[in-house]
């Protein structure tokens, strides 16, 4: 009996031996995996080129397509001009606007219930200081101005919006002044919940060359919208005085802030870099002796500022005679066209010029259509403007900087907040 006991583990053991070598050797018997047959190959489409013909009738289809778009986004934007001029009119229809806007985007396009936006509207009770009606009227009015740029298509057009702009920059002075340099005025207006309720993206967008679409952005209304147009038009004397309001509103600008280190700050910086914007312009319309004199001068007494050897290099490339533009930084603006032409267009910061049509008391405000490109409404194209009397073009007077002539407007503020 203890014989065959100890035997039984043994027979454990080979029966265990054996199940394993059955499933080793069932897993050796499965048949191999079909791998799938290479593609064949197959002739490729007969080719079928464009003729010279066939290639001009789609250019021109094409041609066709992008007038259409073109016109139903200028339809579409004048509407839209003419409820934006409505609502900035005032800072009472300027904060309407806003509720209205704010419930389409914040509450009906995110799922958000009616209920819900009366609760929220319930506590946008209007500020005792005005400030935040007046920070909306003003982003209404500079969109306005962007729309207007978009749709641009005159001069005389464009000198409207020229002259909106000087109108604006006024405004945005009076508001710095009014708030000792504490103004929430920035942001996108485009991308605003104003822009965004209007679907301007699409109609508006970026274009090269147009408008800024920041408020705030003082310094760039003037690179965007007022310079470029004196120097398409040649106008030599205009474009200086821009130069003088801009130096001098940039300058009460930065002292409405009420502490000495903005104005110390702008003063060691921003002013010198206005300065040499000045009289590199003065360069470029053609006072080159006393401009050039007049840049080392200001090289020489500011040696310890950020941008001296950039002006060292900018000065050193205009008086080799090359392009001074290889020289010139690409944030500092726009390059200045060859002003030699001394005929030159009505100027549209002129206070005596006749002022951009307003719509009548009352007007409805009116509601964009899903589609953009649905609106019917359009302006009429305005009139060519006469022939207008040429600008004299008398060398202003060299040096640093010009005073303000009597009857001026000043030109636009420094932001001392803006970086």
């Amino acid at each position: 009996m203890r014989s065959r006991s100890l035997a039984l583990p043994s027979r454990a053991r080979l029966a265990a031996a054996a199940l394993t070598l059955g499933v080793v050797s069932a897993h050796a018997q499965l048949p191999p995996r079909n791998t799938a047959p290479a593609p064949a190959a197959q002739p490729a489409p007969t080719p079928t080129p464009l003729d010279e013909a066939a290639a001009a009738k789609l250019l021109a289809q094409l041609e066709d397509v992008s007038k259409t778009m073109e016109e139903k986004k200028y339809g579409y934007n004048s509407g839209i001009i003419r409820d934006l001029r409505d609502a900035g009119s005032s800072a009472d229809k300027a904060f309407n606007l806003w509720l209205d806007c704010t419930k389409v985007i914040e509450f009906d396009e995110a799922g958000r219930t009616a209920t819900e936006f009366s609760d929220w509207k319930r506590n946008q009770t209007k500020s005792t200081s005005n400030e935040r009606e007046s920070v909306l009227q003003m982003q209404v009015q500079w969109l306005t101005i962007v729309v207007m740029d978009a749709n641009a298509r005159t001069e005389s057009a464009r000198a409207e919006v020229v002259a909106a702009a000087v109108n604006y920059i006024d405004s945005v002075l009076a508001h710095l002044k009014k708030t000792d340099g504490k103004s929430n005025l920035g942001g996108d207006v485009v991308n605003s919940v104003f822009g965004r309720r209007y679907k301007l993206d699409i109609t508006v967008g970026r274009k090269e060359g147009g408008a800024t679409h920041n408020p705030g952005d003082i310094g760039g209304i003037y690179e965007t919208l007022v310079f470029p147009y004196y120097r398409r038009n040649k106008m030599a004397s205009s474009l200086m005085q821009a130069w003088t309001r801009r130096i001098s509103q940039e300058s009460e600008a930065a002292a409405t802030a009420g502490f000495r280190e903005a104005t110390e700050r702008f003063t060691a910086e921003r002013l010198p870099q206005l300065k040499w914007g000045q009289m590199r312009e003065m360069f470029s319309l053609g006072q080159q002796e006393g401009a050039g004199a007049s840049m080392l001068a200001h090289i020489k007494t500011n040696m310890a500022h950020r941008d001296a050897p950039q002006w060292i290099t900018e000065l050193r490339t205009i008086l080799a005679g090359q392009d001074p533009e290889a020289a010139k930084p690409a944030a500092q603006g726009t390059k200045p066209a060859g002003l030699t032409d001394p005929t030159e267009t009505a100027d549209p910061t002129d206070p005596t010029a006749a002022p951009a049509a307003t719509p009548k008391p009352g007007t409805k405000q009116g509601s964009p259509p899903d589609d953009p490109f649905g609106g019917t409404s359009e302006i009429p194209a305005a009139p060519p403007a006469p022939n207008p009397a040429p600008e004299k073009t008398t060398p202003p007077a060299t040096g640093p900087v010009r005073q303000l002539p009597p009857g001026t407007r000043p030109g636009i503020p420094f932001n001392p907040r803006k970086p």
